[in-house]
């Protein structure tokens, strides 16, 4: 089966979500109850796996019932929290609520952050810099195991604790990448991508193709892009949007007068249909490409195609992503990989980009749709199956 369901912010996700992620429906069991994990715990034992592992399930944190009301009980714990953090000043500790599935999920969600948010509270109120920590809650959505037994729903019902970092360079140079880029006027660039899905077998497959996008600011871009099983064409020039499905010979066009940024915003929202690396077209991409982030690294140098690049790693709650940027005065974006958190297997995208050029490199076009293989013009919805990033044997199933 392959899993559906979008993930916001990261446009290109779209090619991974809302597709084609195959999954493995069998979450993974913990050999130990909540109880056992609750009497087995150590605060040095908590220490080693943020420092090691950079993640720690904590129980034993209770609250009244249906409430963010900490229980007293649960002092101890917090105490503990309070001094690993004054034990090592340089951390910043992420707090993560998680539920079981009893009750409406969307009730779910809200109880893990007001318990997020108490715990941090708590925590404040021990003396740790607010700065150093970060709440957020999951509800019931990352189970660690079946909810169908007390048992399973007591080890899901817990406490995440990440050791997250925030790199002030790291967000320099995105930024910087993300600024160079929205003041070219003119670009153009190839790129090559693998699409990975996971079968139920745990066995991974990567989808191939390649294309080239002129982009023409601010209103006008032409994206290309072949594989195995799929060749289009989409052409905007800032009043229609073209679809060409080249192998099927097929072609809509729709009125959508702005920008290209509102044309992205259209492909993803509308149309479920996102470019290639659009958030990195975008005027605001560092806006766009930072949002909900908690966690970024600066990895140091790499090499991608020759090019000397800076390699830079970000966190999302459902997804990693990572970036390398050319060193020097034109920092572009080499490679970009994104990896979703959602399913086992961590299914994921690539996108490696060549050949760049910029201002008057950039050869002339018109972006104006000339049906040079007499295309026979169709719906719109009869085209967007042409324009998808499956072949016609694989099937969408439903959310995990």
């Amino acid at each position: 089966m392959i899993k559906s369901g979008a993930t916001p912010n990261i446009r290109t996700l779209g090619l991974i979500c809302s597709l084609a992620l195959l999954i493995i429906s069998n979450a993974p069991v913990r050999a130990q109850t909540a109880e056992e994990q609750e009497r087995s715990y150590r605060r040095e034992s908590m220490e080693q796996a943020l420092q090691t592992k950079e993640r720690f399930d904590l129980y034993g944190l209770r609250f009244d019932s249906d409430s963010a009301t900490i229980q007293p009980d649960s002092k101890s714990l917090l105490d503990d929290i309070a001094t690993s953090l004054k034990n090592f000043p340089d951390w910043r500790l992420r707090i993560v609520g998680h539920t079981d599935a009893t009750a409406d999920p969307q009730h779910n969600l809200h109880l893990s952050v007001d318990r997020a948010l108490a715990i941090k509270a708590a925590l404040v109120d021990r003396g740790v810099d607010p700065q150093r920590l970060d709440a957020s809650g999951l509800g019931e959505s990352r189970p660690i195991t079946s909810n169908a037994t007390p048992e399973g729903r007591g080890l899901n019902r817990r406490v995440e604790l990440d050791r997250v970092t925030d790199s002030a360079e790291a967000k320099k140079m995105l930024k910087a990448m993300s600024d160079f880029l929205a003041a070219q006027k003119t670009l153009s660039v190839g790129f090559d991508t693998v699409f990975e899905v996971v079968t139920p077998t745990d066995q991974k497959l990567g989808l191939a193709s390649s294309g080239t996008v002129s982009l023409f600011r601010p209103d006008k871009i032409r994206v290309a892009r072949s594989g195995g099983f799929a060749d289009f064409e989409i052409l905007y020039d800032g009043k229609a949007l073209t679809f060409l499905g080249k192998n099927a010979n097929l072609y809509t066009q729709i009125s959508a007068p702005g920008t290209v940024d509102q044309l992205i915003d259209t492909l993803q929202e509308k149309y479920n249909r996102p470019l290639p690396g659009a958030d990195l077209l975008m005027t605001n991409s560092y806006d766009e490409l930072m949002q909900d982030v908690y966690d970024s690294k600066d990895l140091g140098s790499g090499v991608v195609n020759g090019v000397e690049c800076d390699t830079l790693a970000f966190r999302k709650n459902d997804v990693d992503w990572q970036i390398w940027i050319a060193q020097g005065e034109r920092p572009y974006p080499c490679r970009f990989v994104i990896t979703s958190k959602l399913d086992s297997g961590d299914p994921q995208y690539t996108i490696q980009f060549r050949d760049w050029k910029f201002g008057n490199d950039v050869a002339a076009d018109d972006f104006a749709f000339k049906n040079a293989s007499n295309a026979k013009q169709v719906d719109v919805k009869d085209v967007q199956d042409k324009l998808g990033d499956l072949p016609e044997n694989f099937t969408i199933g439903g959310a995990k």
